[in-house]
């Protein structure tokens, strides 16, 4: 997973960049917003972002809409993956820009309006304060709940990545994110990640592996809202592929009883 030269090596995508302010607060922050069809909301989600960060990056997934151009006019920079790809590949190539231009704090929203750019500061804050941290916005204390399948599904999925990680995971399946520079920088030098939506759930697995741990951030759900797609997201299929994905790192090394008992027991770490 070498993130660093993915974006020179790889003649599928392109790159365009307009300017953006300089970084607020310690450290530089950027912003990676991996998007597919996401023409009728990308632009309010960078716009929303760029007080918050020295840049932002929208990879534009494949998509056959106006994306890339809506994301360029709202002033972030822009990599076009020719054909679709996977959300684990856009977030490796927009890793990989970031990690370039210098970042010390990497972001990560999704592009469907989802997640609101305003509480970006408060992800922000909480990284600083625990450097050695991967910091998740939470929607599990939010009074909107999410549909059920999708309920069902996450907390699956956070069973078996908290038991593969040893430390209980808050909403695992959430990409409002903050990451250490240093840790994707890394990872990128170990084992190749799967490119679709297993990509997060089997980073939060190596990150804990490298000693990263998470702290959550309560952050409102946002569920159909007006102009707002289907998700991309399929509760069943997605979760049995990152399930299995999971199962797998387990099973490598071992079913752990104590990861287990670790994941069950620990105080989930939030602020």
């Amino acid at each position: 997973m070498d993130f660093p030269r993915l974006i020179a090596e790889d003649p599928e995508h392109s790159i365009a960049r307009s300017r953006a302010p300089a970084a607020i607060g310690v450290g530089k922050v950027v912003v990676v917003i991996p998007a597919c069809e996401e023409e009728a909301s990308i632009a309010a989600i960078v716009a929303g972002c760029r007080p918050h960060a020295a840049s932002v990056i929208v990879v534009d997934d494949g998509s056959r809409d106006a994306t890339a151009t809506r994301a360029k006019e709202a002033g972030s920079q822009v990599i076009v993956h020719r054909a679709r790809r996977g959300k684990g590949a856009a977030l490796m190539s927009g890793f990989a820009q970031a990690l370039a231009a210098g970042a010390t704090l990497i972001a990560t929203l999704d592009g469907d309006g989802q997640h609101r750019p305003c509480d970006l500061p408060r992800l922000l804050d909480v990284a600083r304060r625990a450097p050695h941290h991967i910091v998740i916005g939470s929607r599990r204390a939010s009074r909107l709940p999410a549909p059920a399948s999708r309920r069902i599904a996450n907390r699956v999925a956070d069973f078996w990545i908290s038991w593969a990680a040893s430390h209980p995971i808050a909403d695992s399946q959430c990409g409002f994110r903050v990451y250490p520079a240093d840790l994707l920088r890394a990872l990128a030098a170990g084992k190749s990640l799967p490119r679709g939506f297993a990509f997060e759930s089997a980073l939060l697995i190596e990150a804990a592996r490298a000693g990263y741990r998470t702290i959550a951030v309560d952050v409102p759900a946002l569920y159909g809202g007006a102009g707002q797609r289907a998700s991309h997201f399929r509760p069943v299929a997605d979760v049995t592929k990152i399930v299995l994905v999971v199962a797998a790192r387990l099973l490598a090394r071992g079913l752990s009883p104590w990861s287990l008992w670790r994941a069950l027991t620990l105080p989930e770490e939030r602020l």
